[in-house]
């Protein structure tokens, strides 16, 4: 199927373009993530300290006296306060995963895209196997394959080759109107 022809071109074009139609969003992996956060919280181990001096419960335990009702007492024993459970859940930064950014098909091949719609109405499996030969990269017995066990059914080769001719004439129908 090597013609030069200019549908041919064109379907290998709106085929590379669907393939290749979500990008990957760009973003710089020379420089981790906890590096940039440096520049922002240079806190010494000090300061580290002593913000966390002031979480060892005290506040609650006083909440929890003033809430029991007892004249005098101001802060609950540590063996009367209610453990609240904490797990450690630190761990390593993970790297976020790459966002996958729809970037469409170019706008001179859309009509391929409206050509193929119609011809789904009508021939579904034609339709199909012209999208399967402009979209996987394998030899025509692999596409034949693909293309029965999504349509389910069976289809040979020599079927495979005959629908794509027929669909390939309607898409020539298409790209002249």
């Amino acid at each position: 199927m090597r013609n030069n022809d200019p549908l041919t071109e064109e379907l290998r074009r709106w085929g590379h373009a669907q393939v290749n139609r979500f990008a990957l969003s760009r973003t710089d992996r020379s420089v981790h993530v906890l590096d940039k956060v440096r520049d922002h919280a240079p806190l010494t181990k000090e300061r580290a300290l002593k913000d966390l001096v002031g979480r060892d419960g005290l506040d609650r335990r006083r909440l929890m006296a003033a809430g029991a009702g007892v004249k005098g007492l101001q802060i609950v024993p540590m063996w009367a306060a209610d453990p609240i459970r904490a797990s450690n859940d630190a761990d390593h930064p993970h790297d976020n995963p790459e966002i996958a950014v729809d970037v469409g098909v170019p706008d001179e091949l859309r009509w391929v895209d409206r050509a193929l719609a119609s011809m789904e109405r009508q021939y579904p499996m034609r339709a199909l196997i012209v999208r399967t030969e402009f979209t996987a990269s394998a030899s025509q017995a692999v596409k034949a394959r693909m293309v029965a066990e999504k349509y389910g059914g069976t289809l040979t080769l020599r079927q495979y080759r005959y629908e794509l001719g027929r669909g390939l004439d309607s898409m020539r129908g298409a790209m002249a109107a």
